[in-house]
Formats: C-alpha cells, structure tokens, sequence
C-alpha cells in the first residue's frame, strides 16, 4: 500500500508535466490568447522535452554520450529563455521561464555530484509559485512537495538528503525568481 501510494505520486506529477503546467499557468496569467500559451508550452517544455527524452535512443545507438543531449537541451531552453525576453512577453513569463532554465541548469551540474530529485525541485518550485502568484488561497499545494520526497525515497529513486537537495533547489530557484520579481 505504502509503495502504490508513493508510486502514485510520481507517476501523477512528474517533472515535464509540472513544468508544462507552470509555463501554461504563466501564459494565463500573462493574458495571452490560448494558442500562444500552447505555443509558449511547445517551444519551452515541449521541444526540449522531445528532445531529451525522445532522442535518448537515438543518441545511445549512434554512441553519442547524454551530456551531449543534455546540452542540447540546455541550449534549446536558453534559446526559449532569450525568445521570451526579446519578443518581449508579458510578466511572468520571462522571469519564470529563466527560472526554469536556471533550476534546469543547476540541477545537471548538481546531479554530477549528487542524484538531486528533479521531481522535488520542480515541484517545490511550483507550488511556491503557484502560491505567490495566484494567492495564499493556493497554499494548499504546499503540501505535495513533502509528498514527492515520501515518494521518492519510498520507491528508492532517491535517498533523504537527495531529496532534501531537491527541495533545496526548487527553493533556492523560487527564491531568484521572487527577488527578481521584486526588481523588475
């Protein structure tokens, strides 16, 4: 029962969901019209999703090593990142897609020195998001960060100080997104 439970967790908000969710509640917010929030989506979760996800056969068979992708994959956000600021979209796009590519950076350089949860990062990044910007009303989603460490130390993907690094991060990113928000 206990490893269903966490499975679910998961399983239910993995991390290219989460941030699927995030930049289409960015669009919204930033009043733009449905499809260029499901444009936004594409070029800044989908592509680069596709991308790691979908081209991990193909770069293994050709015998290109990941970091490969994953620059790929850095680079295709950093374009996204730069997109948004150059066209120039509405607030809070262009701070939440650069914290995006900021947590996503982080987040490979400190998985070579720790297996940091990208489930925890993100999520906890999202929730304190979602709080800040659509009200204490929201508060609620608080709760569902401590969840998805449970679950992965439950089902053994990560240990407790890997995903306390997790929480860190998506903390630590929120936090950069929060002063910039302040600044500009």
């Amino acid at each position: 029962m206990r490893l269903s439970f966490a499975a679910g967790c998961s399983r239910i908000l993995p991390p290219a969901l989460v941030l699927t969710m995030l930049v289409l509640l960015a669009g919204v917010k930033a009043g733009l019209e449905p499809g260029g929030v499901i444009l936004l989506a594409a070029g800044v979760v989908g592509i680069p999703g596709a991308v790691y996800k979908g081209a991990k056969p193909l770069f293994r068979r050709r015998g290109i090593p990941d970091s490969r992708r994953i620059r790929i994959v850095a680079v295709l956000m950093l374009i996204g990142t730069v997109i948004c600021w150059a066209i120039p979209l509405e607030a809070p796009i262009p701070l939440t897609v650069a914290a995006l590519f900021l947590g996503n950076a982080v987040l490979v350089f400190l998985r070579r020195r720790l297996d940091v949860s990208a489930h925890v990062s993100v999520l906890t990044f999202a929730v304190l998001w979602v709080t800040a910007l659509f009200g204490g009303g929201w508060a609620w989603l608080l709760i569902l960060s401590p969840l998805m460490m449970f679950s992965r130390v439950a089902l053994r993907e990560h240990t407790r100080h890997e995903a306390l690094a997790g929480a860190a991060l998506g903390g630590a990113t929120f936090s950069c997104f929060l002063v910039a928000m302040t600044w500009s």
